[in-house]
């Protein structure tokens, strides 16, 4: 009896071993999960980044919107009285009179500087670009600084050259600096007639001494938004006089992009730089945009 237990235990002993998994098939269980999870990981992180995108697209083109919305707005209220009359009030020569008006009294309704030189990283560099401005409309004057003030910085690039952030002084111990796009009420173009009137224009915008003083206070409209926009450019050109449509038209063009990204603005073409040039690693999406609108003077 006793001989026939063992043997019995023997075979339910070797029948629970036949029953259980090999190390091998425990191993190959594991690579497998860990392979799915693996799968699982990327796909939501391919997803999140997707989403990531749609949202910055979706915001550099709605604040973009507003931005054309805000300068039309201006545009449309502001004076019909064509820009060169402000030309004998400035000026007090003949020369700089004729040269005024010869121009369009284009500096009265734009002014901007271009850094010499930007070098984004070693080896790359880009020459002649537009980095401070304002633009006047005879209603609100809007100051920017260039998105590549901004930019996080990476081994101490971009590496900027011939002008610094611009900043705008209204009264007396009245200064704001570190701005993107400024909003300044103006109704005598003076942020612009102070810049194109000072030797040599610096980056200092000084109205102290031109036009009234600012009734309003200057608004950033850039400040708050949540991905971190700025812009690389402004150019508008100045207003063409209709006589008989009483009224002036004004022509302008925006670059609209992210702070990062290594947004190279070049005069082949505005491009951000490849993912793995990005100064910061955990930014994965650069976005920029061009906007161009037309607007027509109609206020008094």
């Amino acid at each position: 009896m006793q001989k026939v237990i063992i043997v019995q235990n023997k075979d339910k002993f070797r029948l629970k071993q036949r029953r259980g998994f090999t190390l091998v098939e425990l191993s190959l269980s594991l690579v497998f999960i860990a392979a799915l999870s693996l799968i699982i990981a990327l796909l939501i992180n391919s997803t999140v980044s997707s989403y990531r995108r749609g949202l910055i697209l979706k915001q550099i083109n709605t604040v973009g919107i507003d931005i054309v919305d805000d300068m039309r707005a201006a545009i449309q209220n502001s004076s019909t009285k064509s820009v060169t009359s402000d030309c004998n009030v400035v000026f007090d020569s003949t020369e700089a009179i004729t040269d005024c008006e010869n121009s369009g009294a284009a500096n009265f309704v734009m002014i901007k500087k271009n850094a010499s030189k930007i070098e984004l990283s070693a080896g790359k560099t880009i020459e002649n670009v537009p980095m401070i401005g304002a633009f006047c409309s005879g209603t609100y004057s809007y100051i920017w600084n260039s998105g590549y003030f901004f930019t996080v910085k990476d081994k101490g690039y971009p590496k900027i050259e011939g002008v610094t952030q611009a900043s705008f002084v209204y009264s007396t111990n009245k200064t704001i600096e570190n701005f993107r796009l400024l909003k300044v009420r103006d109704d005598d173009r003076a942020v612009c007639i102070a810049a194109s009137t000072s030797e040599p224009f610096t980056n200092i915008f000084d109205i102290r001494d031109y036009g009234e003083i600012v009734s309003e206070e200057p608004i950033d409209l850039l400040k708050t938004n949540d991905v971190g926009l700025a812009l690389y450019d402004l150019t508008v050109f100045a207003p063409a006089d209709s006589t008989a449509l009483n009224s002036l038209f004004y022509t302008a063009s925006f670059v609209l992009g992210t702070v990062q990204g290594g947004i190279n603005v070049a005069t082949s073409g505005n491009f951000c730089a490849t993912p793995n040039d990005y100064e910061n690693r955990n930014f994965d999406y650069c976005a920029i945009n061009k906007f161009n609108f037309a607007a027509r003077a109609t206020g008094e």
